[in-house]
């Protein structure tokens, strides 16, 4: 897997950045395209630019439908910590786009932790307020909805949960929301299971409750 920053898509400064932050500024602007010094220039991610630069094995299309994936990884105290920012168009047109991190798994709690104390203060009251959604007949993937509208994807990894994949709502103004939706019906008042996968599950999200302190973004 090649990196955006060696294929010339994105800065030196974002390259530099860790990946983490980048998913916290992912969500507290909205889309790929909005992150400031992220990409190389104005047209880096525009469907035009990206058709002729990105790899075959980097996309994909279906009818008038194309997705572009670009990646940048850094190696953190010996860890590897990547992410995947992914973009669809339609017709040429944006339409919604992704993050998801790969290599060292990001625990939840402490990604919401570092993105209310070091973003947080940037964002408007309630922004990072937030309620959780599943599916109580499932519940190895779930979904954190924040009072911005957009969505962060959690699945529970040898019993803790970690962040999945990250959604915007500010690209091309067309992303759908996940939660109370098919695939993440339920909130979690529904999980009143008495298993210990639900006990579990009930537990882990009840930490994500706990206060978070605040202080000015950075």
């Amino acid at each position: 897997m090649r990196d955006g920053f060696s294929d010339g898509f994105f800065t030196r400064l974002a390259r530099d950045t860790h990946p983490v932050d980048l998913m916290c500024r992912y969500l507290l602007h909205g889309s790929v395209e909005r992150i400031p010094g992220l990409a190389a220039d104005r047209e880096t991610l525009s469907f035009d630019h990206l058709s002729r630069r990105v790899r075959p094995e980097h996309r994909s299309r279906h009818d008038d439908a194309d997705t572009f994936s670009l990646h940048i990884r850094r190696k953190v105290g010996g860890r590897l910590f990547g992410v995947e920012f992914r973009l669809h168009f339609v017709a040429g047109e944006p339409s919604a786009d992704a993050v998801i991190p790969f290599g060292t798994p990001v625990g939840l709690p402490r990604f919401l932790h570092r993105l209310r104390a070091n973003h947080g203060s940037a964002g408007a009251p309630g922004d990072w307020d937030f309620e959780v959604y599943t599916d109580v007949r499932d519940l190895r993937e779930s979904v954190v909805l924040f009072g911005n509208r957009r969505e962060a994807w959690f699945q529970v990894d040898r019993g803790r949960p970690v962040v999945g994949r990250l959604h915007g709502n500010r690209f091309g103004g067309h992303a759908r929301l996940h939660a109370g939706g098919v695939m993440f019906p339920d909130r979690l008042a529904a999980v009143d299971g008495v298993t210990a996968e639900a006990r579990a599950y009930r537990r882990h999200v009840a930490r994500l409750r706990d206060p978070l302190p605040l202080r000015a973004a950075r």
